[in-house]
């Protein structure tokens, strides 16, 4: 019965190790091809990020560039004091 447990044991770090360099040995691959692929067209791969924008928040006129944009001060008020009793049950 431990010889059975130890070539189990050995069978599962194998076919680990080999899932494990496996998907080490397509994140290099993709990665060489990506390289290569910007290198022959001279271009950088698009890898940008947007985030959708919110679709309640109120729409405001563009900008033009160069143009600073003063921000309308507000007062802040002190915040509410917490409880120092926990709340009861």
């Amino acid at each position: 019965m431990s010889l059975f447990r130890l070539l189990f044991r050995w069978v599962v770090l194998a076919v680990g190790a080999i899932i494990g360099i496996g998907f080490f040995l397509f994140a290099l691959l993709a990665f060489v091809a990506i390289l290569l692929v910007g290198l022959l067209t001279g271009r950088k791969p698009s890898a940008a990020f947007r985030m959708n924008r919110n679709p309640w928040a109120p729409r405001r006129a563009p900008v033009p560039p160069g143009d600073v944009v003063d921000i309308e001060a507000r007062e802040v008020k002190d915040p509410a004091p917490l409880p120092l009793q926990p709340p009861p049950r």
